[in-house]
């Protein structure tokens, strides 16, 4: 089902997901690709964690889980 009167169609962008300033939007497929924008736009994350989340969570290996845990601070480093 589709409107006759939607004139969008020039602005659609053919990705699993897109972000632009503050609007970042995604397709049914694109919901990994997604949160990792979010997060990123957040700053949760420093680049190097993001990048290991992002590989493991869209690979599942075990290698990408490991260099994951190599960029998060030590519960020492912690400050109190």
């Amino acid at each position: 089902m589709f409107s006759t009167r939607y004139k969008g169609q020039s602005f659609y962008i053919d990705k699993p997901s897109v972000a632009d300033s503050n609007l970042i939007t995604a397709s049914c497929t694109g919901a990994l690709l997604w949160a990792k924008q979010i997060i990123d736009h957040l700053g949760v994350f420093q680049a190097d964690t993001l990048e290991a989340w992002y590989e493991y969570f869209s690979t599942g290996k075990p290698e990408h889980f490991f260099a994951l845990m190599q960029t998060l601070p030590s519960s020492n480093s912690v400050p109190q």
